[in-house]
């Protein structure tokens, strides 16, 4: 056996160096999903559909507005209101928009992902911002912005959308004219009656009175208000200007140059009185002490003559002139507060524009013709014959407005004279013991009554007889109704443009952003996407299967999970 040589060195072994040996890192090698090289109906088919609906939904309303502008709202035939379906379409049309949209911004996430390392809560503020506005502003605040900052926008500019659009309408009431109705009122350029068979053995105190002159004499004098009997069946106007013949009145208190003209003769008892106004009328009082006084008298004289020239009197177109006198007595009937009134009335012409009428109201502009020369007016013929000629004037312009002849008969207006010369006109009151047989019209005049206003009510009454008497001619004017009418303001319908023009904008880079060779899953906002995914921590990834979304959609439907 051998020896063992103690002298040899023993020797030593290093010890084990001990190493944990983790799993191999992982492949960050690119899953491939089966893609399309860059579109396909299959992969964006219900965002197509929504897009396409939405642009025809947006053209839908545009061709509404288009048909609908400047039309009565009796144009719109629909079932539904014209408001009502504007706002049906808007809300479909922001309602489809939305759903594309969402979907983009739901995609844009896997890109935001797939580009860089982000933050894992990125993943939740593009979740937000697919389902609404706040999430939107979210998205716009807290992430760099890049294509889903354009469905951000958008949906932020949804929710002006439709109030944009119903601004569009702008419903207002216009005046429509009415061709199918008749709308009148008179005028006259004459006043003629045919009397003259009436003068063939008779003077003009045997003419016939025009019944509805005096008619329109008494309503004048007493106050009667009496509606125009003008044509209207509802609202009209007439645009027009016409000429009129007419009747004016003037009054002027000569109280004082009366009274101190007058001389009064006292016999048994009886104090009479005449006087004359600066016109050239008497006036004539009686009083009685303590049994009766003259409180009203009223004189009248035509101007007219019995024609023996050619001539008219200088004095035309003044025609009648008038005196008034009227006194208050006490209890032992001696008089005070006398006033005495002198009206002249005369023939002239007006000037009638912008009449309107609504039911029974007329309402009319009118101002008198002022003629060039102080007594327009002369006899037709300027024959010797006594009554049986017309006077007239000719035409001429007056400003810029032309004023056609006018005529009157003589023999008419004569007849008016007599009536006013009458003791239907001309009258007198004696208040206390006397019996009054020659009133006339002293119960409209007496008192404190106006008489301007008063005569010049007759003047009126007198002139519209003339309009709606036997020389009538008839204005035709217009029946206008109100109608509401549909006015498009094309301003604002700018906005829902843009915003469609955005969301077609997105939809055409979102497709091209998500083309095969970015190698992105087309997940779009498929929640059920999430749990294709898995996350390790250690290396900052999100894993995913390489399913696309109907096969994980498909393993969904045969997969069941509880919470726990």
């Amino acid at each position: 056996m051998a020896g063992i040589d103690n002298n040899s060195k023993t020797q030593a072994y290093a010890p084990a160096k001990v190493s944990e040996i983790g799993p191999e890192p992982s492949s960050e090698a690119t899953t491939e999903y089966k893609r399309h090289p860059l579109y396909w109906p299959s992969e964006w088919l219900w965002e197509s559909i929504s897009s396409i609906l939405a642009l025809g939904l947006l053209i839908g309303i545009a061709v509404i507005f288009w048909y609908m502008d400047d039309k009565p709202l009796s144009a719109w035939r629909g079932h539904v209101s014209l408001n009502s379906t504007i706002a049906i379409l808007t809300t479909s049309c922001t309602a489809v928009l939305m759903h594309g949209v969402s979907a983009f911004i739901g995609q844009s996430k896997w890109l935001h992902f797939k580009d860089k390392p982000r933050k894992l809560t990125d993943f939740e503020v593009y979740d937000e911002a697919s389902r609404g506005p706040w999430g939107s502003i979210q998205l716009l605040t807290t992430v760099k912005w890049n294509l889903a900052t354009i469905g951000a926008v958008i949906t932020i500019l949804r929710l002006a959308f439709e109030p944009f659009t119903q601004q569009v309408v702008l419903i207002e009431p216009r005046d429509i004219i009415s061709t199918a109705k008749t709308a009148t009122f008179g005028y006259t350029h004459s006043y003629i009656r045919d009397t003259d068979s009436e003068l063939a053995n008779a003077g003009i105190e045997s003419v016939r009175q025009d019944p509805g002159m005096v008619s329109a004499i008494f309503q004048g004098l007493y106050g009667i208000n009496v509606t125009e009997p003008f044509v209207c069946p509802g609202a009209c106007r007439w645009r027009e200007s016409y000429i009129s013949l007419g009747f004016r009145a003037e009054c002027r208190d000569v109280t004082q140059e009366t009274l101190q003209s007058a001389t009064c003769a006292k016999d048994d008892a009886v104090k009479q009185c005449n006087m004359t106004t600066p016109s050239g009328l008497r006036v004539r009082t009686r009083t009685v002490d303590t049994d009766s006084a003259t409180t009203y008298y009223m004189n009248a004289t035509s101007l007219l003559s019995t024609r023996t020239n050619s001539e008219l009197p200088d004095t035309f177109p003044e025609i009648t002139r008038f005196a008034i006198y009227r006194s208050t007595e006490d209890l032992n009937f001696r008089v005070h507060d006398e006033n005495i009134t002198d009206c002249s009335l005369y023939i002239t012409a007006y000037k009638y524009w912008d009449a309107k009428a609504n039911g029974s109201d007329f309402s009319i502009a009118k101002r008198e013709i002022k003629f060039d020369s102080q007594n327009p007016w002369s006899f037709a013929n300027r024959s010797e014959e006594n009554y049986f000629d017309n006077i007239r004037t000719e035409e001429f312009m007056s400003g810029n407005d032309h004023i056609p002849a006018l005529e009157i008969s003589y023999t008419t207006l004569s007849a008016v004279e007599v009536f006013f010369e009458s003791t239907s006109v001309a009258s007198e009151w004696i208040a206390g013991n006397f019996v009054n047989d020659n009133i006339g019209v002293s119960a409209a005049l007496f008192g404190n009554v106006d008489i301007n206003d008063r005569f010049d009510r007759m003047a009126i009454a007198m002139t519209d007889h003339l309009r709606y008497g036997p020389n009538k001619q008839t204005a035709p004017g217009e029946v206008v109704h109100r109608e509401s009418f549909v006015s498009i303001r094309w301003g604002y319908f700018v906005v829902p443009i843009v915003i469609e023009g955005l969301a077609i904008l997105f939809a055409i880079l979102s497709v091209f952003s998500n083309r095969q060779s970015r190698h992105v899953p087309l997940w779009k906002s498929s929640v059920l996407a999430v749990l294709a995914c898995q996350y390790e921590e250690q290396l900052g990834l999100l894993k995913t299967t390489g399913k696309d979304a109907n096969e994980i959609e498909a393993d969904a439907e045969k997969a069941q999970a509880r919470l726990q």
